[in-house]
């Protein structure tokens, strides 16, 4: 893919994703780490990425040092001389080679141990076919500085994180709402689209916000908020998000949903314009 200069990361546009959890409790993303131990690399072709990916990491608390890698004919060479790394941040696409095989043939490697990209593509089938070789997180060039950050601490404390357009997706997938949905919504009594709405809620989404998520209109939301209300015989999002779990409902097929901490927020890499 051609690197187009209107798309250089603006860090500054704010999209609402997922992050998947693997029941994480509150004080992991304090654990020993976060006295600054953490070794981090990062790879990228262009050097305006390069500088602001840089400075995302050097502003979390946990992260020591950043080593900044360029793509090219030493690259996998590179990455093995530094395994010991805590965690790597790849910039996609790499030049010369195809993303997918690339980043197999890195994880066959020693590499560090938590791999996450900051790519360009958004496509589903794109963001899909990467995170199935079990890389950390797929994060785009246009996101928002404090984001970008958010997800990296998840990740450095055993998360993953997934755009939305993933794990809302309706076909089958490892990341898709079917996956999890089918049984969840037999068990709970709701429709798809009444699940999806009550695990948007159960990140403390606004009703704005889920409804531009969704494409649908706030009345409509608010319709299916009702509805599943009365079906779960609840009065309020806290009671619905209850009793689900009190049923056993996963919440998009794993055991907990965790939402980044937002904590420091960094200031924003390069403004857009």
């Amino acid at each position: 893919m051609r690197f187009r200069r209107p798309q250089l990361p603006q860090f500054g546009s704010h999209r609402s994703e997922w992050a998947i959890g693997r029941n994480i409790p509150e004080w992991a993303h304090n654990h020993d780490q976060a006295g600054g131990a953490v070794k981090s690399i990062v790879v990228e072709a262009h050097p305006l990425v390069r500088a602001g990916a840089t400075h995302v990491l050097q502003a979390l608390p946990a992260v020591s040092q950043v080593v900044s890698v360029e793509p090219g004919e030493a690259l996998f060479e590179n990455l093995a001389a530094h395994a010991d790394a805590e965690l790597a941040l790849i910039g996609l696409p790499l030049p010369g080679i195809d993303d997918i095989p690339a980043l197999t043939r890195l994880l066959r490697q020693p590499h560090p141990r938590h791999i996450a990209v900051l790519g360009e593509s958004d496509s589903p089938a794109h963001v899909r076919a990467v995170m199935q070789l079990n890389i950390s997180a797929y994060l785009l060039k246009s996101y928002a500085g404090k984001l970008i950050a958010a997800a990296l601490e998840l990740v450095l404390a055993g998360g993953r994180y997934v755009p939305a357009s993933i794990v809302l997706a309706r076909p089958d997938s490892p990341f898709g709402i079917t996956r999890a949905g089918n049984d969840d919504c037999a068990m709970l009594g709701l429709t798809q689209r009444q699940y999806e709405i009550l695990v948007l809620l159960s990140r403390g989404h606004p009703v704005k916000t889920i409804s531009r998520m969704l494409g649908i209109s706030e009345a409509t939301t608010k319709a299916h908020i009702n509805a599943l209300y009365r079906r779960l015989e609840v009065r309020s999002r806290t009671e619905a998000i209850f009793v689900a779990t009190q049923r056993g409902a996963m919440l998009m097929s794993h055991p907990r949903l965790v939402e980044p901490p937002i904590h420091p927020e960094p200031s924003r890499l390069v403004h857009a314009g």
